[in-house]
């Protein structure tokens, strides 16, 4: 596996889940293909040699074939990009580059390339309220809104990791993370809507519930869990993400997704006027240039702009209006009832009716 490897060793500049994801899409396509990485190279390299221009554009036409056999199986575009990348990278490294045509490039909008708003938010939760985990989903988005963590970096945090300051009742706590993706460390915080909801989610798992016994919840607990077959464990990122995407799509937002509440919180930071570097740090994006590197606020200055940019940021604009916000929801819930109820007793009233008159006729 010649090609293979050396076309790995070449990818060492990326990061490690990258890799894994390129090593995962070069099997598929030699599945698809039924040639070995060796094998591939070899028949790029008598293909191009042939005269008839169709047949040394044969691999290139392979690889428009398996990007559509990926959009078959309801691979997202996202994915299918990542994907054309990666076989394309291997043909580069191994000096046989593919002539790819301007069209072949998957298109089509990807999961959570729009960004969500102040309004989508609010409608999310309050669609979770349907959700037997409300108080759990509540709190990872809030999470996720105010942080701009990825789902990655926001299930690998521990209890410990904000322990202390929610014992202390603060405002704000900082989170300083190496994320997973890029390696770059998130100097990125929690405002008091995420804190409240955490609180709240922190205090049922101590509590328990019938169905699951009360939690000790030491430094090492995640901070998100699930509870399978009574033993409690990391909740996934795959579940978290398709259950935010489920919950976007029951209000009819297509395109928003998880990764479009890290795009809130960016673009929210850039309308409050905080400084792109500073946001770059906050989010844990890679620093663009020398100059870049140089202009590093310290932990605090970073928390001050975020505290002057929460305002924007926050989903509610006072703990009152929430829950009178709340209480107009439960009275709206109570009046479908009672208007569901009335419908049904109208239904029934009329077939009583129907039957009566049956009777009288005979």
């Amino acid at each position: 596996m010649e090609a293979w490897n050396y076309w790995l060793s070449e990818l060492s500049n990326k990061s490690e889940a990258t890799r894994k994801k390129y090593a995962l899409f070069l099997q598929k396509f030699v599945d698809y293909t039924q040639m070995n990485a060796n094998q591939l190279i070899e028949q790029r390299k008598i293909e191009l040699k042939k005269e008839d221009l169709r047949e040394q554009r044969a691999m290139e036409s392979r690889l428009t074939g398996f990007i559509a056999s990926l959009k078959d199986q309801g691979y997202s575009s996202s994915t299918c990009k990542v994907a054309y990348a990666s076989i394309r990278s291997f043909f580069e490294i191994n000096y046989m580059p593919l002539r790819m045509r301007r069209g072949s490039y998957p298109q089509g909008e990807s999961l959570g390339s729009r960004v969500a708003t102040r309004d989508h938010i609010r409608r999310i939760l309050y669609d979770v309220k349907k959700s037997k985990d409300y108080i759990k989903l509540k709190a990872i988005i809030l999470c996720l809104k105010d942080s701009g963590l990825r789902v990655s970096d926001l299930i690998a945090l521990n209890y410990g990791d904000v322990a202390e300051e929610l014992e202390k009742d603060t405002e704000f706590i900082s989170l300083n993370r190496v994320t997973i993706k890029s390696k770059i460390v998130a100097h990125t915080f929690l405002g008091y809507e995420s804190i409240e909801a955490l609180k709240e989610y922190i205090e049922k798992r101590r509590a328990g519930t019938q169905d699951i016994p009360p939690e000790t919840l030491t430094k090492d607990s995640p901070l998100f869990r699930t509870n399978s077959s009574g033993k409690v464990k990391r909740l996934s990122r795959s579940g978290i993400s398709t259950t935010v995407l489920f919950h976007f799509r029951r209000i009819g937002e297509k395109g928003l997704s998880a990764h479009s509440l890290r795009k809130f919180l960016q673009t929210t930071l850039e309308a409050s006027g905080v400084n792109s570097n500073w946001i770059d740090q906050i989010l844990g994006h890679k620093l663009l240039n020398s100059r870049d590197a140089y202009s590093k606020p310290s932990q605090e200055q970073l928390k001050e702009a975020y505290i002057k940019a929460y305002p924007k940021i926050r989903i509610f604009k006072s703990v009152e209006i929430e829950e009178r916000i709340s209480e107009l929801e439960h009275q709206i819930e109570e009046r479908d009832i009672l208007i569901k109820g009335l419908l049904n007793n109208g239904t029934n009233k009329n077939n009583e009716i129907q039957e009566l008159k049956i009777k009288v006729k005979e």
